[in-house]
Order: C-alpha cells, then sequence, then structure tokens
C-alpha cells in the first residue's frame, strides 16, 4: 500500500468503512468481551482486612478494596 496524493494510504477505503465515526462503530470498549478470563490476583482488603482477588497486580502504598468494602465506599460518596 502506498502513500496517495491525497494525503491518505491509497487501498480504496474511505470513511465508511468501519474504520471512522460512520459505518457503524459504536465506540467505548467493544472488543474487551472477546480477551476470555482476567488474570486474578490475591491481595488483602485494606478497610476489613478479609482475603480477595482483584483483576489487577496491588502495588505497595495503593488501598484495594473487597467487593463489599468498594461498593459501600462507591455509594457513601467518598
Amino acid at each position: 500500500m502506498a502513500f496517495d496524493r491525497s494525503g491518505g494510504f491509497g487501498g480504496g477505503r474511505s470513511r465508511g468503512d468501519g474504520h471512522g465515526r460512520s459505518g457503524g462503530f459504536s465506540g467505548g470498549r467493544s472488543g474487551d468481551f472477546n480477551r476470555g478470563p482476567r488474570e486474578m490476583h490475591d491481595a488483602t482488603c485494606s478497610s476489613c482486612g478479609v482475603q480477595t482477588q482483584v483483576p489487577f497486580k496491588p502495588t505497595e502504598g495503593r488501598e484495594v478494596f473487597c467487593k463489599d468494602c468498594y461498593m459501600k465506599k462507591k455509594n457513601s460518596g467518598a
């Protein structure tokens, strides 16, 4: 594929082929559902001390919450 004079790459593709904002693109994170199961990491809740698992690798110095404590914190607006 070569660079053409119109300022883009040749190959016959246009904005309406699903690669731009038109053409049915739904936006967001549409591809995440095909990734399979997430890798989970063991952690201790910073609030209640229960053992839990989280979908990210906990880093030292950052709080980690179990699902119950996270929901309480989220719903309290804190």
